[in-house]
């Protein structure tokens, strides 16, 4: 009886150890979507397309292979922008491009909405592979949980 209760209990540890190891691949919509979904949002997030983002966001200079971005109507500082770059050295300078970003909204906000910057310097920033990743929201650790299930 001992030998089978050990054994079930060995087999039962080995399955929660290969379990925690395994991540997602990233995908642009998934991980949107889950931003979108799981995360409470003040304002409506409406998606905005690449172009008209990239004027924004100065992602000119980018090669990006896809992209889901999420904006609000600017009376709040909440975003989302999801970027599938087309190497990880894109995503490098993605993620810096993102952090100028903001950088930028923090001094925007200052003046027009200072109770946004709570958000603002919370904000998550992320780069997995060839993708970078931008959350702003009054929920920050629930961005990073959904992140960290991507590899």
């Amino acid at each position: 009886m001992k030998k089978r209760v050990i054994t079930a209990l060995l087999i039962l540890g080995m399955a929660v150890l290969a379990g925690c190891g395994s991540k997602k691949a990233m995908n642009v919509e998934e991980v949107s979507g889950r931003l979108l979904k799981e995360i409470t949002y003040q304002d409506e997030l409406n998606a905005t397309d690449l172009d008209t983002a990239g004027m924004i966001l100065n992602l000119a200079d980018l090669d990006i292979k896809n992209a889901a971005i999420y904006e609000t109507s600017g009376w709040t500082a909440e975003e989302i922008v999801v970027l599938e770059c087309a190497s990880a050295a894109e995503a490098d300078k993605a993620k810096a491009v993102l952090q100028t970003r903001v950088e930028e909204q923090k001094t925007n906000y200052t003046d027009y909405v200072p109770e946004e910057l709570d958000k603002l310097n919370k904000a998550v920033i992320a780069e997995s592979g060839n993708f970078a990743v931008l959350s702003v929201s009054n929920e920050p650790d629930k961005a990073k949980a959904i992140l960290a299930e991507y590899e």
